[in-house]
C-alpha cells in the first residue's frame, strides 16, 4: 500500500453522534493524499461501525483501533499518531469539520512556508443550532510576536486546524498524558522552543464544535492546565523573565479563585504557587481569605440552639 503524504488522526470518545459528519468532510477534501486513523479510547457506542462503513466506502486507507479502558484525548492521539505513516499529521477531533480545501490549503503552504507547524483560521459553531460563534484567527501583531504571544495565549491554535510534520510531533514525544486539559498549549509551546516553526495559514477552513455548558463545567480544570503550562515555562530564556514571572502568578491565582470557596485548601496550596512569582497584595488578600475559609470548613458542625 503506498505510503500517504497525511496521515489523519482522529480520537473518538462516545463519537458516535458526530463522527460521520467529520469523517464526511474528510471524504469532501479536495487533496486525496491521507489515510485516516481513528482511536477509540473505551467508549462503547457505533463508532466502529460508522468507521469501517466509512472504510468501505473510502479509496484512501482507513484504520480503526481501541483501547479498552479509556487513557484520555492526550493518550489517544500519541497512539493514533504512532500508527501514522504519512510525513505529515494533520489533526482533528472527532466532532470538529473541515471545509473541501482545508488540507489542500495546509499542505501548499506548508511546502511554500518549509513550516513545522501550520494551522488555519477556525469558525466556532453552536452544536445544536449550527450557529456560527466566533472566529479564532492569530492577529498580524501575535504572528509578528512568535513565540511571546503563544506563550502568552494571545496566538490561538485549534488542533483541528493543524498539520504537522511527524519527525517534529515524535521527536518531541507527542501529548503529555498527564496534561489531561490544555495539553495542545502544553505542546506548541515545547515545540515552539525546540525550534519547531509555526505558520499560519490565511484561511477559514476549520470548524470548531461548541457544545453547550462544556467551557463552564471544566472551567477549574482548565485554569489549573493553563497555570501547570505557565509553570513549565518559567524558564523559558526566549520570554521576558518579568512576563514569564506575571503570567504564572495571575493563572495560579486563577486557578485558586475558582475554586476558593469549595476547596479553599487546595485553593491556598495556589495561592502559595502563585506568591512564588509575585508578592502583589492581591494574592496576599486572597491567602489570607483561602485560610479563613479553610479554618471554618474544618470546623465541627455547631449545635442548633
Amino acid at each position: 500500500m503506498p505510503t500517504p503524504l497525511v496521515s489523519i488522526c482522529i480520537p473518538a470518545y462516545k463519537a458516535g453522534p458526530f463522527i460521520y459528519e467529520t469523517l464526511l468532510s474528510i471524504h469532501a477534501q479536495t487533496f486525496t493524499d491521507w489515510e485516516v486513523i481513528v482511536i477509540e479510547d473505551g467508549s462503547k457506542d457505533n463508532t466502529e461501525q460508522i468507521v469501517h462503513a466509512f472504510a468501505e466506502a473510502s479509496t484512501q486507507p482507513v484504520g480503526f483501533q481501541r483501547h479498552t479502558v479509556n487513557q484520555g484525548l492526550p493518550a489517544t492521539r500519541n497512539t493514533a499518531i504512532a500508527a501514522a505513516r504519512g510525513e505529515w499529521i494533520a489533526l482533528i477531533d472527532s466532532d470538529d469539520l473541515w471545509t473541501p480545501h482545508h488540507l489542500e490549503h495546509a499542505v501548499a503552504h506548508a511546502r511554500k512556508s518549509g513550516a513545522d507547524l501550520v494551522h488555519t483560521g477556525v469558525i466556532m459553531f453552536d452544536s445544536d443550532t449550527g450557529k456560527d460563534l466566533e472566529l479564532r484567527v492569530p492577529s498580524a501583531a501575535a504572528i509578528a510576536a512568535l513565540p511571546l504571544s503563544l506563550f502568552r495565549g494571545d496566538y490561538p491554535i485549534q488542533p483541528s486546524s493543524t498539520l504537522i510534520r511527524r519527525d517534529t510531533l515524535t521527536k518531541a514525544g507527542g501529548f503529555d498524558p498527564k496534561c489531561r486539559y490544555v495539553e495542545d498549549r502544553e505542546l506548541w509551546c515545547r515545540l515552539a522552543r525546540a525550534g519547531a516553526r509555526i505558520s499560519y495559514v490565511d484561511a477559514l477552513t476549520c470548524r470548531y464544535r461548541q457544545h453547550a455548558g462544556a467551557m463552564t463545567k471544566n472551567a477549574p480544570a482548565m485554569a489549573l492546565g493553563v497555570a501547570e503550562v505557565f509553570e513549565r515555562n518559567t524558564d523559558w530564556a526566549a520570554i521576558p523573565l518579568e512576563i514569564r514571572r506575571e503570567r504564572a502568578s495571575s493563572a495560579w491565582l486563577d486557578a485558586g479563585r475558582l475554586i476558593l470557596r469549595t476547596d479553599p485548601r487546595t485553593a491556598r496550596a495556589y495561592f502559595a504557587k502563585a506568591r512564588r512569582h509575585s508578592r502583589a497584595p492581591r494574592i496576599l488578600a486572597y491567602s489570607a481569605a483561602a485560610f479563613l475559609l479553610s479554618l471554618v470548613k474544618g470546623r465541627p458542625p455547631q449545635p442548633s440552639s
